[in-house]
């Protein structure tokens, strides 16, 4: 079999070697006088293929070397490896028509001998360098391409990377998370199956960035953290700097400004040591952020300023908008807002000659923020209708009904104000003529202002409950399928090395308000309203941060305890249980009243020797019956339900089913009953 190529590294990395450790490159380059002829060649092109990325200067010089051995001494695989490695030592070198080139050549070369797996790493690599410059929709297109050609060759290595590579396209540039957490998933099960921990190491890093942009922050930092463990037990310097940068974001959301700053500064450290001149321009441009969002416009200004001049030469389209509305942000907060609207203005323009929607929209919004500090009403209206038009086309449906209703409220508005000027006298109208078209663009924006909040929050409310601020439906839909994957992998593990899964259990609690219908009926729906609030932040309390608690619809609460014990899951239960029970709840006209719980769980996988019996929601189904077991012994108690033996009974787990299972004791009842 070939060697194979490295796998290239979308995401702020570069390639490794694979899953045996090679010499060091100080190593090679301490035996490199003493050889010649094939071994001189090979350690050239070694040597090329370990520094593309934490020294790609130096290893453009040895691959030059190598590329001028002939053919006898350099073979085939070996010169395809160097021409890869150059395109990659030269993309981080922001030398993009040079890595085409080299990348251009590696395909002739694939396609010479017919070889799939390097035809798909050269595309890859063409794709990474169009995904740079700024053309997602080509980026794509080669990735496509290089998937096609990975699963022609049957390398999963390769099928991995593209589909590593589609998945950050789609999350980054083309705002479409379901279909990157899709292909990322994907990705992972094929990588922890080879237990290439590098580029586990990888897709780890690029869920994170998925659950960044849902602003699951807790998640992202989760996945982010795992990365970063890996990534520094191989000594992966760039790839750390990619991790702690995404870190450095989430704590930047979430108002960490301190643990920010720290993980902005330690990534540019890295990168200026390297001397990537894209990447030191993005953490430039992230230190810029976070010195803005203390206050500190001076600070703030010099690392754009900074940013904009090591990322302008580069050629990144991307690179040149995000520090253009950086910019404009640091003038605009500085009493400068005509500067402000000039930065927004150029940003716009590029991101216009790009079709990412997310750069565009992003654009939009700061370049009506910038007219509206301007004093310029009319032209920030305009903007903002740009703005949410482009969101509407990134947000899902039930996102752009929740705007409409804003939207009609401006249409009735307008025709109401038409209305009253048609009844004025002509001269009335004539005087009042400038004065209205004021009005209706100071009304107007004020509305579409109201919109754009609503537009810029409408990512983190299409998987929110707008009542109680958890989770939804949507939301556990979207993400589950990490957990299950990782679940399923650590059970399967367990099983081939006959030892007990430990935190490899996902339990699943359905949470159900006793007697809510009779709380609206006594009270009023604005106190069922109030108790369902405080029960999401009573049922917040008792569980732990990596856990979920979601609003699965009326008053019913899905809680998932992620990677745990079952055999914790009764006193998980308990702890929901009393939470809700202690304490009473405060209504708005000052009365208390008591409100207790019924709870329904189980645990996935249900049958621990056969983890793919049934799936996640048939789980769901089985928690949900066990809480209706619990409504009907009383209420104010939970009722677990397990499988007693680890294979699944003949038949489907229905209610029907389930009750018989339980009375032929192949079914395990754990319960509370009321007192």
């Amino acid at each position: 079999m070939r060697p194979r190529a490295i796998a290239l590294l979308l995401f702020l990395v570069a390639p490794i070697a694979g899953a045996q450790s090679p010499p060091s490159a100080t190593e090679i380059e301490a035996r490199l006088p003493a050889l010649a002829g094939r071994e001189r060649a090979a350690a050239l092109a070694q040597l090329t293929e370990l520094l593309q990325s934490d020294d790609p200067k130096k290893a453009l010089a040895y691959g030059a070397q190598a590329l001028e051995a002939p053919s006898p001494e350099l073979d085939h695989a070996q010169r395809f490896t160097t021409l890869t490695s150059m395109s990659w030592a030269h993309r981080a070198l922001s030398q993009y028509d040079e890595a085409v080139a080299r990348a251009e050549q590696a395909l002739r070369l694939a396609e010479e001998t017919g070889d799939q797996g390097e035809r798909a790493d050269a595309l890859n690599h063409l794709g990474s360098i169009a995904r740079r410059r700024g053309d997602p929709v080509v980026a794509v297109d080669f990735f496509t391409q290089a998937l096609e050609a990975a699963r022609k060759g049957g390398s999963e290595p390769d099928i991995a990377m593209s589909l590593n590579n589609l998945g950050f396209v789609y999350s980054t540039d083309l705002a479409d998370y379901e279909l990157a957490l899709d292909h990322h998933l994907k990705a992972l099960a094929i990588r922890e199956r080879l237990k290439d921990q590098a580029d586990v190491s990888l897709s780890l890093n690029n869920i994170g960035v998925v659950y960044s942009r849902l602003h699951d922050n807790d998640r992202a930092l989760d996945y982010f953290g795992r990365a970063l463990v890996l990534r520094r037990r191989l000594g992966l310097a760039t790839r750390v700097a990619g991790t702690l940068y995404n870190i450095g974001d989430v704590h930047l959301e979430r108002g960490d400004l301190g643990a920010a700053l720290q993980a902005h500064q330690e990534a540019l450290d890295i990168r200026t040591r390297v001397g990537d001149h894209s990447e030191m321009s993005q953490s430039h441009a992230a230190l810029g952020s976070v010195y803005l969002a203390l206050n500190r416009p001076v600070d703030a200004e010099r690392e754009l300023e900074e940013a904009l001049v090591l990322g302008d030469p580069v050629g990144d389209k991307g690179l040149a908008v995000n520090n253009r509305l950086g910019l404009a942000a640091v003038e605009r907060k500085s009493g400068q807002p005509q500067r402000a609207v000039g930065r927004a203005q150029e940003a716009l323009a590029i991101a216009n000659a790009m079709p990412s929607r997310e750069l565009q929209r992003r654009s939009f919004e700061e370049l009506a923020a910038s007219l509206e500090a301007a004093g310029r009403s009319a032209e920030a209206l305009a903007a903002f209708k740009s703005f949410k038009r482009v969101s509407d086309e990134i947000l899902d449906e039930g996102t752009a009904r929740r705007l409409a209703s804003v939207e009609k409220r401006y249409d009735i508005e307008k025709r109401e104000r038409e209305m009253e000027r048609l009844v004025s006298t002509r001269s009335r109208q004539r005087d009042a003529a400038a004065g209205a078209f004021v009005l209706l663009a100071v009304v107007g924006f004020a509305v579409y202002s109201r919109k754009a909040f609503a537009a810029r929050l409408a990512e983190r409310l299409s998987v929110t409950d707008t009542l109680t601020g958890l989770k939804n439906r949507r939301y556990v839909h979207q993400t589950i399928g990490a957990d299950v994957a990782a679940s399923l992998r650590r059970h399967r593990e367990a099983v081939a090395a006959r030892e007990p899964a430990r935190d490899a259990d996902l339990v699943f609690f359905l949470v159900d308000i006793d007697g809510f219908k009779a709380v609206n009926d006594a009270h009023g729906h604005a106190a069922g309203d109030r108790v369902l609030t405080a029960a999401s932040r009573r049922l917040e309390a008792a569980c732990r941060q990596s856990d979920v608690v979601a609003r699965w619809g009326g008053e019913e609460f899905l809680v998932l305890a992620r990677f745990t014990e079952r055999t914790q899951a009764a006193a998980q239960a308990e702890r929901l249980r009393r939470t809700i029970e202690e304490g009473p709840f405060t209504l708005e006209d000052g009365r208390a009243i008591s409100i207790t719980c019924s709870i329904g769980f189980a645990s996935f996988p249900f049958a621990r020797r056969e983890p793919e019996a049934l799936g996640w929601e048939q789980i769901v189904a089985i928690a949900d019956h066990a809480a209706y077991a619990a409504k009907r012994h009383g209420r104010n108690s939970w009722v677990g339900l397990g499988l007693t033996g680890e294979v699944m009974p003949a038949g489907k787990p229905s209610p029907e089913a389930l009750d018989a299972w339980a009375s032929e004791g192949q079914i395990t009842v754990e319960a509370r009953t009321a007192a």
